[in-house]
């Protein structure tokens, strides 16, 4: 069974800690990212980007262009001071391609370093790829793939796998350089795109296995994508995509162009230009490294340093079921209880003679955790703010199937047989055997929390066992008030699902 932390007191309110921040200085955008900790499913508290388009001058005459730096700086100044305002001490500020490469990109870190305070790490192609993968590792649990980071000045492709994680290797493919090699020719660009990659090592590793897309231009492809084919999440970590169909879209980005098929405006202004270069690169890339799945990833660099820095231990927990837990902390009643649900679900399984995967005992965890995330709510409204959390959250480790299940368990754990209902999400992302499962999930926790309604300590003393055609929920004697018609009207709701009568047996 996946290990439950320990719980901890919360030491700012709703914080969980004194926060880090990452500033990324990319070739591309100037990002600050304020993180609530230092954790292996981070929180992100702020998140702020400026397109500077260092890497835009590049092309021409190797240099950073004085107007793309000023934008830079003037973002920097910015970023401290909400650093500061924020009382976050711990900063690391990193530069990639663009200030690796320019010739004057040395004094540039040194402007950067005089503003802030703080040194600069100039990460080498190598390290961005080692903290790219470092990133999906952060978000994922036990990806397998090839790791892909687009930014504005270079590509950096590493092999990830359950064995550890490859040399990795930059290529000079960021959009904004590969618009420069190319003199803004789409065609001219895919033959300097496959010219480059055919020589790739990373990628020949790839082939029938996913490729985690990172990066901004990336992301916005996939949004794209998402709207397009009238996605129902609007979550894009984790999104996954079939590599031919994925193909066969960025022809078509390339055929029609962005504005005319991006209709609701997912796209950022910023991005708009950037898009067809993206789609550019991954066509190259599919049709050279024929992996399976195009998976896209939220976290990258910044989050990889975080990962990096973090002990062996601070790695090992299943991110997922942190993040569900920390939800649990901060949003239950009783986070104790939904702890206790775990087991009791557990037991209450084996007497339905139902078995369960690694992934459903994951999922059912996870569910446990959150299962009393919307009590402050108007009780007309539990289920659709549970929904609202599980479709919008920062849940790592846990895929879009995954996330249709949670929203399907709290959608029935707060309306029930009474008030039945289906998530369109939910319904599409899902097998029928996962809302089956779902459903059951969700009868068990409507029995517990009528036993014990945010109350630690009181489903520890029940038991659950199947006795000639009954489910019959055991309570001892100094339980035996607990009993009632409510009770008995959820177990046998509950054993009805697996045919069986549904008892109480108290004293």
């Amino acid at each position: 069974m996946p290990e439950l932390t320990r719980a901890r007191e919360i030491p700012r309110g709703t914080r969980l800690g004194d926060g880090i921040a990452v500033i990324d200085v990319g070739s591309n955008s100037v990002r600050l990212v304020i993180y609530e900790r230092a954790s292996r499913a981070p929180t992100v508290l702020f998140n702020e980007k400026v397109l500077a388009a260092l890497g835009e001058g590049l092309v021409d005459n190797g240099r950073l262009t004085e107007e793309a730096m000023g934008r830079a700086l003037i973002a920097i100044r910015r970023f401290m001071a909400v650093v500061r305002a924020a009382e976050v001490d711990n900063v690391t500020i990193v530069a990639t391609a663009a200030a690796r490469v320019a010739s004057n990109g040395a004094a540039f870190i040194r402007d950067i370093e005089a503003i802030a305070g703080v040194p600069v790490r100039v990460l080498q192609g190598v390290e961005e790829a080692q903290m790219a993968a470092a990133g999906v590792l952060c978000g994922f649990w036990r990806p397998d793939g090839v790791v892909g980071d687009l930014g504005g000045g270079s590509l950096e492709l590493i092999d990830l796998s359950p064995k550890g994680v490859g040399e990795g290797d930059s290529y000079p493919l960021g959009t904004l350089r590969l618009r420069g090699d190319a003199k803004s020719s789409l065609a001219r660009g895919g033959e300097i795109a496959r010219d480059i990659l055919a020589r790739s090592e990373p990628l020949r590793a790839c082939q029938g296995r996913n490729f985690y897309a990172v990066g901004g231009t990336w992301r916005s492809l996939v949004r794209l994508h998402m709207a397009v084919t009238s996605y129902p999440i609007s979550i894009m970590h984790q999104y996954a995509v079939e590599a031919d169909e994925m193909a066969d879209f960025c022809d078509e980005v390339l055929k029609h162009g962005v504005d005319t098929m991006d209709k609701s405006g997912v796209i950022s202004k910023g991005r708009r230009g950037l898009v067809p270069w993206g789609a550019v690169v991954m066509r190259a890339l599919i049709a050279l490294g024929r992996p399976r799945t195009i998976v896209a990833s939220s976290l990258g660099v910044r989050e990889g340093l975080i990962y990096e820095a973090l002990s062996e231990e601070e790695r090992s927990p299943d991110p997922l079921i942190l993040a569900a837990e920390e939800l649990a902390i901060l949003r239950n009643r009783s986070p104790q209880q939904s702890a206790e649900l775990v087991e009791f679900s557990k037991a209450c399984l084996e007497a339905m003679g139902l078995d369960e995967t690694q992934s459903d005992e994951r999922l059912r965890v996870a569910a446990c955790l959150m299962s009393d995330i919307s009590w402050r709510s108007h009780p007309d409204y539990r289920a659709d703010q549970a929904i609202a959390v599980v479709s919008n959250v920062a849940l790592y480790g846990v895929d879009h199937h995954g996330r249709g299940f949670l929203a399907q368990v709290l959608i029935d754990r707060y309306g029930g047989p009474e008030h039945p209902q289906t998530s369109p999400g939910a319904a599409m992302l899902c097998s029928g055997k996962m809302l089956e499962r779902a459903e059951v999930i969700a009868a068990i926790l409507r029995v517990a929390y009528v036993l014990a309604p945010g109350i630690p300590g009181v489903l520890p003393k029940a038991s659950i066992v199947q006795e000639e055609g009954n489910l019959i929920l055991r309570l001892p004697a100094d339980m035996a008030v607990f009993d009632g018609e409510r009770p008995l009207r959820r177990m046998r709701q509950l054993a009805r699902l697996v045919g069986l009568d549904g008892r109480i047996q108290s004293g």
